[in-house]
This record gives structure tokens, C-alpha cells and sequence, in this order.
């Protein structure tokens, strides 16, 4: 894991890597739940897709595509941009939250409003400025929680820049989904909670869920794609080591998969969803929800969370009342620099 070696001034697929100082398992897990968290919200900031992503207990692997045109927006782009990554926090090196920075951007004199967006341009679509937010700001946080100081990073990012071909960026977001399968931390990757296969599949995240869907491409859609995904992901997981060691998924697991086109039955794709209902406040039929018991109770809250249909059940009207990740706490990364 070295520096950087290869930057395109192109849109461009980076797997980039990072590991702990001397190796030490510092990432439980809610280091790792945080950590994802940050993950989402530094690559909104920065213009940046992920693709897929795992994290483990004393290192890190992202698969990203970075359009260095993203830092080409508008006052309006750069004011949501800033709110993803700060939330209602001020930023410390200017001294504004988001309110401020839009008043300054539309009323403040050019030769004050111009540094103000060029140094918030300059961090977006970039890969080093994209990783070099990332750590810091987790670092920031965990040394704020703990009442530590210092780096937790070995050394710098690797990274490898990866042919934007949609076979080529399935096998690396296969051997980044199967990360934690290989370190033995779960049977398949759909059960590890922080790998970007599990959230697209189980956690309801659409973006993340067309994108590795775009790796696959061909007739039948994106639920098709992401089963092709899934028997390229095991196949290569079952694929036996020429040494014979190390953990891998299970051949039977993968035949499993290949007879059933590579698709989740309904009722464990419900059961792997509700897993990832952490931030879930209220589980019901839509109508519940909207207009019953379910919406009363929510509506006592002051700030009653969205409603969304719970997909495998959607037909059936099941929805989930839940949360997005909370800014301004003490566990949220936004506060910080």
C-alpha cells in the first residue's frame, strides 16, 4: 500500500487502499459504521461515485469513478456539496456552516467570494484531495472521542487505476466485496454489514445498487445485473487458492447461488434488509404509516423520519420508517475541519 502512482485527467475507476498504523485492529465496529458514514458523506462532497467499498478491522479498500469535471459547478452544487460534508456544523478552516457560505458566495465581494470557491473546487473530483478528506476527518473523530492525538494511518493511500471497462471494474469490485470472506469475518459478503455489496443488496441504497449493477450490463435490468454480479463474485470467492489456504466462499454456497440464477429468495433478502435497519424506527404496512397508529407516533417526534417501501415486500405495501445518518453528535464525523 503506496502512494499514489497513476491520476487521469480523465473520468477514471480508482481502487484505493489504506491501512491502520502498525497494522493494530483499531476499526470495531462502530469505528465502522462511522467510518462508512464519513465514506458517504466526503464522496458527495468531493463529486465521487463509489462503486463498491470494505471496511475491515485494520484496513480499508474503496472502488471509486472520478470525474475531475466535478469540481466545474455552481454556487447552488457547491452550497449541497458543503451540507453534505458538514451538515449543520461550521467548518473550521472558514468559519461557516452552509447558510453562511451560500450568503458569502451570492453577497460577499469577488476578491472575497472567488478563494472562498476555488479552495472548495480544489477538493473536489480529485482522488488524493477525496482520500486526504476521508482520513482526516475520521481521524479527527476518533481522536476527538477518545481523547487521543496523532495519525491512524500507516502511510500513504495506495491506489490503482483501473480501466473503466464494466468486466474489468466486476472483477475488482468482486475481490473488494469478497475482503471479508477472505479475512474470514463472514460466509458471504451479503452478511458482512460494512462491504458495498451488502448495503446496494440489503441496505436500500439505490445509488450504490445501480452502480455495481453497471458493472454487469445486458438484458433484464438491474435486478438481473446484480444477480450476473453475484455468481461472478462467488465463482471468484469458490475459486480454490493455488496454495490451498485462506478463507473463500463455500462451493456449495456457490452452486447454491448458480442454480438459482443468482438471485436471493424474498424471504432472506427480507431477513438481510432488516439487519441493516439500525437507524429504523417504525415497520409496517404504507398505509400504517402514512395515515395510521404508525403515522401518529411518528408525527409526536420532531423530526419524524422519511417513509420508504420495503423492498422485497413492496407488492404487499410493507414500508420502513427510518432515519438518515444524524448529523452534529459526538459520533458524527462532520464535526470537524
Amino acid at each position: 500500500m503506496g502512494e499514489i502512482r497513476l491520476k487521469s485527467d480523465k473520468i477514471a475507476v480508482y481502487h484505493i487502499t489504506a491501512r491502520v498504523v502498525q497494522r493494530r485492529r483499531l476499526l470495531a465496529d462502530v469505528h465502522r459504521e462511522v467510518w462508512v458514514h464519513a465514506l458517504h458523506r466526503v464522496a458527495a462532497f468531493s463529486g465521487v461515485k463509489l462503486i463498491t467499498y470494505c471496511c475491515l478491522e485494520n484496513h480499508f479498500h474503496i472502488l471509486v469513478r472520478i470525474d475531475p469535471a466535478a469540481k466545474n459547478c455552481d454556487d447552488a452544487e457547491l452550497v449541497r456539496r458543503f451540507r453534505a460534508l458538514y451538515g449543520r456544523a461550521k467548518a473550521m478552516w472558514c468559519g461557516l456552516d452552509a447558510r453562511g457560505l451560500e450568503h458569502a458566495l451570492a453577497h460577499d465581494p469577488p476578491d472575497a467570494a472567488e478563494p472562498l470557491r476555488e479552495r472548495l473546487r480544489a477538493r473536489m473530483g480529485d482522488v488524493s484531495e477525496f482520500m486526504r478528506t476521508l482520513r482526516q476527518r475520521y481521524t479527527k473523530w476518533f481522536n476527538r472521542t477518545y481523547d487521543t492525538a496523532g495519525t491512524l494511518w500507516a502511510e500513504r493511500f495506495g491506489s490503482v487505476l483501473v480501466q473503466d471497462v464494466p468486466w474489468l471494474v466486476a472483477m475488482v469490485a468482486a475481490y473488494v466485496d469478497l475482503n471479508a470472506v477472505r479475512a474470514g469475518l463472514a460466509a458471504l459478503p451479503e452478511n458482512y454489514r460494512w462491504c458495498g455489496y451488502a448495503e446496494a443488496l440489503c441496505g436500500g441504497n439505490d445509488e450504490m445498487r445501480g452502480t455495481l449493477a453497471r458493472c454487469c450490463p445486458g438484458e433484464g435490468g438491474e435486478r438481473e445485473a446484480l444477480a450476473r454480479y453475484r455468481l461472478l463474485m462467488l465463482g471468484k470467492g469458490a475459486a480454490a487458492r493455488r496454495d490451498g489456504t485462506g478463507a473463500r466462499v463455500d462451493r456449495e454456497a456457490w452452486l447454491e447461488a448458480l442454480r438459482a440464477g443468482g438471485e436471493l429468495p424474498p424471504h432472506q433478502l427480507l431477513q438481510l434488509k432488516l439487519r441493516f435497519m439500525t437507524c429504523g424506527v417504525a415497520l409496517g404496512s404504507m398505509e400504517w404509516l402514512a395515515e395510521g397508529e404508525g403515522a401518529a407516533a411518528l408525527g409526536k417526534l420532531r423530526k419524524p423520519p422519511g417513509v420508504h417501501p420495503l423492498d422485497p415486500l413492496e407488492a404487499a405495501g410493507a414500508g420502513v420508517a427510518r432515519r438518515k445518518y444524524r448529523g452534529g453528535g459526538a459520533a458524527d464525523p462532520a464535526n470537524g475541519a
